[in-house]
C-alpha cells in the first residue's frame, strides 16, 4: 500500500531502533505521511545517515543516538524532543536484539542482556512517552476520565516468537510474550485518556538481524548460506518473505486516525505464519 499523504501530517513520532531495517522503513514511511520523525537508534552514525536522508525530501527528522536499556537516556530523550517539537504524538517501539542459542547454552548474563531492551527498555520507553501523551492532554479532559479523540498512538514491536515459543531463542520468545501482555496491560491503563496501544508480530523479514540468524542457524545445522531462512520462508502460507515496507504500512495505519478504534490488540504481519 502507498503511503497516504498527509495523514500523519505535523504528529511527531519517536521510532526506536530506526537506524536499519524494519525501523528505519517505519521512520521512512512515518515521514512520507506527513510526520516530524526522531530516529532513536544506538548507533550514532546510522541515526545521522537516516535523519539526512529524510530530511533530504520531507519532513524533519531529528538523529537521536540512544541506548534503549537505559531509563536515564530515555526520560533525557523524552525531555529533549518535547523542547525541540514541543510534542510527543507517537512511539513505534521498535528496538531489539537477538542471538540464537540452545536452551541449555543461555546463560543469564545472555538471558538479562536481551531483556535489558526487549522487554525492560520497550516498557521504560512506552512509560515515559505515555506519561508525556498525558501530560499534553487538556485538564478537563482527564478529569472527564475519557477523550472523543486520540491523545496518542503506541505501536509495540513483538513477533511471531511471541505467539509461539521458539527451540533456540527461549529467551527470545519470552521478551516477545511479555510485549504482548504490557501492551495490553497498557491499553487498558491508558484508554481512559484515549491513548491507543497495539504490537506488531511481524514474520520473515531479511534484515541485518535475520542475516545474523541465518548465518548461526546455518553453521549450527551443516547449512549454506541462506538455507535455513529460505526453509523458513517456504513454511510461510503467502510463500515470501516480508519487506520493511510491509511492516511500515501496517505501522504508519496503527498510528492514524484510521485506528481510533483499536487498542490492545496484537497484529501478526507474518504472511500466514500464525493465525492467532
Amino acid at each position: 500500500m502507498a503511503p497516504v499523504a498527509n495523514r500523519l501530517k505535523g504528529k511527531v513520532a519517536i521510532v526506536t531502533g530506526a537506524g536499519q531495517g524494519i525501523g528505519k522503513g517505519i521512520a521512512i514511511r512515518l515521514a512520507q505521511e506527513g510526520a516530524h520523525v526522531v530516529i532513536a537508534e544506538y548507533k550514532a552514525e546510522n541515526a545521522h545517515a537516516v535523519a539526512d536522508e529524510i530530511s533530504a525530501t520531507g519532513p524533519r527528522a531529528l538523529a537521536y543516538p540512544v541506548d534503549i536499556g537505559d531509563t536515564d537516556k530515555i526520560n533525557q530523550m523524552v525531555k529533549d524532543v518535547v523542547q525541540e517539537f514541543g510534542q510527543i504524538d507517537i512511539l513505534v517501539n521498535n528496538a531489539g536484539v537477538l542471538e540464537t542459542l540452545p536452551l541449555f547454552d543461555l546463560t543469564p548474563e545472555k538471558w538479562d542482556w536481551l531483556q535489558r531492551v526487549n522487554q525492560r527498555g520497550l516498557f521504560f520507553c512506552l512509560q515515559a512517552v505515555a506519561m508525556q501523551m498525558v501530560a499534553q492532554i487538556p485538564e478537563e479532559v482527564k478529569s472527564a476520565g475519557k477523550a472523543e479523540h486520540s491523545y496518542g498512538k503506541i505501536v509495540n514491536f513483538s513477533s511471531v516468537a511471541g505467539r509461539k515459543g521458539r527451540p533456540y531463542a527461549a529467551h527470545y520468545s519470552a521478551a516477545k510474550w511479555a510485549v504482548i501482555s504490557m501492551t495490553q496491560s497498557a491499553a487498558l491503563y491508558l484508554a481512559q485518556y484515549n491513548i491507543n496501544v497495539n504490537a506488531i508480530c511481524p514474520g520473515v523479514v531479511p534484515t541485518p538481524m535475520w542475516e545474523d540468524i541465518d548465518k548461526t542457524q546455518a553453521a549450527r545445522f551443516g547449512m549454506q548460506k541462506g538455507e535455513w531462512i529460505q526453509n523458513t520462508v517456504d513454511k510461510v502460507p503467502l510463500k515470501r518473505a516480508a519487506k520493511p515496507e510491509d511492516i511500515a504500512a501496517a505501522v504508519a495505519f496503527l498510528c492514524s486516525e484510521d485506528a481510533d478504534y483499536i487498542t490492545g490488540q496484537a497484529l501478526n504481519v507474518d504472511g500466514g505464519m500464525e493465525m492467532n
